[in-house]
């Protein structure tokens, strides 16, 4: 089943449709909710590697409906597309999309992040840093000329093309981005003045934007020394994650459980409930443990040969 995606680029939004199914979004609204998704919940659903063929195919066999049902709590339109694909097509052209999906997150946040970074160090809010390229990519799209207007439909067969294709109108559209000091998650500010927090809530009655006006947080994260080494490190162990592509024996497996160690303790650290001092040494001690293999860690010593 394919779906049609159409954008209006006056209201920099766009329509998602297949069959009975519609969707709409603003283009920002959309890309941000992709690259700060919490794939959490999926990982533990999947088997992420490029070995073990029959085991991660069964397993995305028996874990398909939940993880439809968690990726239709932040990402509708994602989650129907992968459900569409799954009832169509192939197991392994399923799987290959939802490996896509993860790494899309990864390197689209990434390259916003980067930019984010230069944008808030930028004094001249009037001429601030764009993203200057992106990877091609191909799509099938249909024309129609009437009512003297061109009107373009892109047809939509996988969750690659999908965000691939929301990701070239959101950075055409020169984005200011933002990664906000208390959640650590990337944001559209809603004004070129330099913004530090999002207005996410991180509870019933508080969020990031009151969190950070109580705190301070922006001159403390310039200063802290914890803060910077857990996004120095983070920071290295997904850009080797993300040459996985290239090298056949590092997986997404290392980011993953890098953050499931660490983002707990610095969420604790945040909240006055973890020791700086500890944290940077056990940041430090870990290092060894999170090395690609072309650096000379040992696949052997792993796999248990």
């Amino acid at each position: 089943m394919s779906f049609e995606l159409r954008m209006d680029k006056k209201k920099r939004a766009f329509t998602l449709s297949g069959g009975q199914y519609e969707y709409s979004n603003t283009v920002n609204d959309e890309v941000i909710k992709i690259v700060t998704l919490n794939t959490l919940s999926l990982r533990r659903r999947l088997c992420i590697t490029r070995e073990n063929v029959d085991y991660k195919y069964e397993l995305l066999k028996d874990n398909i409906n939940e993880i439809i049902e968690l990726l239709s709590l932040d990402l509708p339109a994602v989650a129907e597309i992968i459900s569409a694909e799954y009832k169509s097509s192939d197991i392994q052209r399923c799987y290959d999309d939802l490996y896509n999906l993860f790494f899309l997150i990864m390197f689209d946040g990434s390259q916003l992040t980067e930019l984010a970074i230069k944008q808030n160090c930028c004094e001249d809010r009037y001429d601030l840093p764009r993203l200057e390229t992106i990877p091609n990519f191909n799509a099938n799209v249909e024309i129609d000329y009437s009512n003297c207007k061109t009107n373009y439909c892109y047809i939509i067969n996988s969750i690659t093309e999908y965000i691939n294709i929301l990701f070239y109108a959101f950075v055409r559209n020169n984005p200011i981005v933002s990664v906000c000091n208390n959640c650590d998650r990337l944001f559209v500010p809603k004004t070129k003045k330099l913004t530090l927090y999002c207005d996410r809530a991180m509870n019933e009655h508080t969020t990031c934007k009151q969190i950070g006006a109580r705190n301070k947080h922006n001159d403390k994260i310039e200063t802290d020394l914890v803060l910077k080494a857990y996004q120095l490190e983070k920071h290295r162990i997904e850009m080797y994650c993300l040459r996985s592509k290239q090298d056949k024996y590092d997986f997404f497996d290392d980011y993953f459980d890098w953050l499931r160690i660490f983002e707990p303790k610095i969420a604790d650290y945040k909240n006055g409930n973890y020791d700086g001092e500890k944290l940077i040494k056990e940041i430090k001690e870990q290092t060894p443990n999170f090395q690609p293999y072309s650096k000379g860690k040992n696949f052997a010593d792993e796999e248990g040969y």
